[in-house]
């Protein structure tokens, strides 16, 4: 009976239920939409069987002078690993790699995985047709030319032929027999794998010395024994990563450095600090925005209460007691919520499935990448059991303040003055109640939300105006990797020589360029030792940036020249080594001396490696950076012809005359004459990879600002409700005011001063909570401290100007008040 009078009553106020219940539902469904994301990219664990048991392990240096540093595995230190360690039932190793599939249409690249033959029974998955590799295939003396493919790959470039098994492919050009699918799904521990080869093949199609360097790119995973505990096998580790390191030494000429090894579980390695602050930052914005809805729906149903004062108090006078009236304004509140909480989930499971962020938004950038972030949103039990807690919470809150005033109610004035006297007397905005108090709550959190937004727009404003010192209009990028085992670089320059040459030669290209990277991608690193000073301690050496390029490399990206000369063609293996410096270089390591004529050479590559074979400053150029902005990119550049050193695997650039991507098919055709084995990747202008290094940036700036604009909505309609509710209940006094002579403006201005002093303290502690809260958005600024003084004058200045706004028409309203009809309804 009870719950069916609750629902009339709430029929009866029909927009004033509706007006809750979509409150609610948005509220409920952006947080929980919101926990869904950070769930998968945080707490969720991967998709592997029992995968709270499997770890990562890498080797730990810790070299002198220097912050510890995690590092992977050689396939030799592997080897010791495997024969050596007690605390795993299985242990794996996998590296990335893109391949070349040629001989079916096309040439394509494919990400691959070149993994140890117990990789498979690591993470516990079974063939769907065929088998995977067995311990003889994993041989190094050996290798076995065979190759498991995924499912996906079955059905797209084979039709899902069920004669698949014992086809012969193509990888980089050698012949490989298909042995096995994995199930549907499957994808590595890269996430991103196609194929799978057995690792002791990688000298054949992609690496000749993968099996016999000391090199660690080797990623290795592992599984716990039953009954292991991960702090027990990081003791072993720490023990077996320094024997390892005085068989094997990470760095021979450094043999005191303390090298351990040690285990992350998966579900904490395949994400970086970064990453998880951005989205827990993110969950506590739209947390804040779901208060701010709450307080606005209090702030109605305090009202609803207030305005039912004649009923309540009747009630009471009839025998009701206090604790009957709290039920039934509980009970009312409730229910509208929970509805609304119903509305919400079913929300979040339908924006589950269409929302996620956009690609490079919350990229890995662990482990070099090798694992994969797992974190695509799902609607699942644990979004299922934080929206409906979060529901039930959110009814509860938003219901005890307007049912507790069932205990505040004068019996005689209610049933005299009815809704004006449920508090005994009307509303004041000078003195502390309830709904003064969320006015100025909102004012707080709307507030911290603002400087947050406000700071994040400013820092993507001033990323955006920074020149990163090349011209990307009309410019096309891809990259090319041929396998090394067919192009050493020894002899990589005759490839990208003829590639260049080829390319050139497409209509619509006036030139093109190499190099290891790109501007806001990337570069490949280096140390610097210098002509005439001392050559520093072993791993002392400064870091710079290192680029293999073609003769035209300015020219296309639109580099300028500051001083001395440009390479030309005639700058080859013949002629005497030569280096172009960025004017950072110049500044940085030449201070206060010229560096044209210096000598430099640097700690790695077949090249320029020795004093024997160093190369000469001939030029200086302007500053590229060449990692996004907000990661403080290193301008130190260091350039040299590709002709006199470089690797097999480039980043193409082409000026073109038009549009970048309408040269693409004879680009491709141009191509295949140089190497039918070798495709195009990551083909896209040089104008859209600047802008996807900035897409964190922009989706933060634009997310933040949703929140801000939300945010002030709902603090300024919170703010008018009220004041607007605490007129109406003073009529007579206005009236009163008015008649024995107060102005307009003094009405006016007494309204002002009561409803703006609650908002006012809250923009003072929003401001002081923002002071403290806004610290964790600082690794997402660039160039914007944190305490930003004009983006917290300003959004304290417009919160004030709303709220003034807000106060206003109530304001306004209550000069408009006929002094004798006012008395005359008394």
């Amino acid at each position: 009976m009870a719950f069916r009078s609750t629902i009339r009553s709430l029929i009866r106020a029909r927009s004033l239920s509706v007006t809750i219940i979509i409150t609610v539902a948005l509220g409920i469904a952006a947080l929980t939409t919101t926990f869904g994301v950070v769930n998968a990219a945080l707490f969720r664990q991967p998709p592997f069987d029992e995968a709270d048991r499997v770890v990562m392990l890498f080797i730990q240096r810790n070299p002198q002078g220097e912050a510890p540093r995690r590092e992977r595995w050689s396939f030799g230190r592997f080897e010791l690993l495997a024969r050596s360690q007690q605390s795993f039932e299985q242990l794996a190793s996998y590296s990335p790699a893109a391949v070349t599939l040629s001989g079916q249409s096309n040439a394509q690249l494919v990400n691959a995985e070149r993994v140890s033959a117990s990789y498979f029974a690591l993470l516990r998955t079974t063939p769907l047709r065929g088998r995977f590799f067995s311990a003889a295939e994993d041989d190094p003396i050996s290798p076995t030319p065979v190759v498991v493919i995924s499912e996906s790959m079955w059905a797209r470039e084979f039709g899902r032929d069920s004669e698949i098994l014992g086809r012969t492919i193509r990888l980089n050009g050698v012949p490989l027999t298909i042995i096995g699918i994995v199930p549907a799904g499957f994808s590595g521990l890269s996430g991103r794998s196609e194929m799978w080869i057995p690792r002791t093949m990688s000298a054949q199609i992609t690496y000749p010395e993968y099996v016999t360097t000391n090199q660690n790119f080797i990623s290795v995973a592992a599984r716990l024994r039953p009954g292991v505990t991960i702090d027990a096998a990081r003791s072993e580790l720490a023990v077996l990563g320094a024997n390892i390191n005085r068989a094997l030494p990470s760095d021979p000429e450094n043999p005191a450095e303390r090298v351990t090894a040690s285990a992350v579980p998966i579900n904490e390695a395949r994400t970086d600090d970064n990453v998880r602050r951005s989205l827990l930052v993110l969950l506590g914005a739209v947390a804040l925005v779901h208060l701010l809805a709450c307080a606005n729906v209090t702030n109605l149903l305090l009202g609803r209460a207030t305005a039912k004062g004649r009923d309540s108090a009747v009630r009471i006078a009839l025998g009701s007691s206090g604790g009957q009236l709290f039920s039934r304004l509980f009970s009312e509140g409730f229910t509208l919520a929970v509805v609304g909480g119903v509305v919400g989930i079913v929300l979040a499971k339908f924006a589950s499935t269409l929302i996620a962020p956009p690609t490079n938004v919350w990229a890995p950038v662990n482990f070099y990448g090798s694992i994969a972030p797992f974190d695509s949103p799902q609607f699942g039990t644990t979004e299922l059991l934080f929206g409906v807690t979060l529901a039930f919470t959110t009814a509860v809150l938003v219901s005890i303040p307007p049912a507790l005033s069932a205990f505040r109610i004068d019996v005689s004035r209610g049933i005299r003055d009815g809704s004006r006297s449920l508090s005994r007397g009307g509303l004041s905005l000078r003195r502390p109640s309830a709904r003064a108090i969320i006015v100025g709550l909102e004012a707080a959190l709307a507030m911290v939300l603002i400087v947050a937004a406000g700071l994040l727009v400013d820092s993507f404003r001033r990323m955006q105006n920074v020149d990163i010192g090349v011209d990307p209009r009309n410019v096309l990028t891809f990259w090319v990797i041929p396998s090394e085992a067919k192009y050493p670089p020894e002899t990589a320059h005759t490839f990208v020589s003829r590639l260049l040459d080829a390319v050139s030669r497409a209509p619509g290209v006036i030139s093109a360029t190499v190099d290891g990277g790109g501007p806001v991608v990337g570069a490949a690193n280096s140390t610097l030792l210098v002509g005439g000073r001392p050559e520093p301690d072993p791993g002392q050496a400064p870091p710079v940036l290192r680029h293999y390029i073609g003769p035209d490399h300015f020219r296309t990206l639109g580099i300028p020249l500051r001083r001395g000369r440009a390479f030309t063609p005639s700058d080859d293996a013949h002629s005497p080594r030569v280096v172009i410096i960025s004017e950072g270089a110049a500044g940085k390591f030449w201070p206060n001396e010229d560096p044209i004529g210096k000598r430099v050479w640097f700690g790695s590559g077949l090249n320029f490696n020795s004093s024997e074979t160093s190369g000469e400053i001939i030029g200086i150029v302007a500053d590229v950076a060449y990692s996004p902005l907000d990661r403080q990119p290193d301008y130190a550049s260091f350039y040299t012809p590709f002709t006199q050193f470089t690797y097999p695997s480039r980043m193409v650039f082409l000026k073109t005359a038009g549009n970048p991507m309408s040269v693409v098919p004879d680009v491709r055709n141009a191509l295949a004459t140089v190497d039918p084995d070798v495709a195009m990747r990551d083909v896209q202008s040089l104008t859209d990879v600047i802008a996807g290094s900035r897409s964190r940036d922009r989706f933060d700036a634009l997310l933040f600002s949703g929140f801000g604009a939300a945010a002030l909505f709902l603090a300024a309609s919170g703010i008018f409700t009220v004041l607007a509710y605490a007129v109406t209940t003073r009529t007579r006094e206005f009236g009163i005011r008015i008649a024995v002579g107060a102005t307009p403006r003094r009405v006016v201005l007494h309204v002002l001063g009561e409803g703006m002093v609650f908002p006012t303290i809250g923009l003072v502690v929003g401001t002081v909570a923002a002071i403290a809260g806004t610290r964790v958005l600082e690794s997402s600024l660039y160039e914007v401290n944190p305490l930003e003084m004009p983006v917290f004058l300003f959004t304290g200045l417009l919160l004030f100007v709303v709220a003034v706004c807000a106060c206003l028409i109530p304001a306004l309203r209550a000069t408009r008040t006929d002094p004798v009809e006012a008395l005359r309804s008394e």
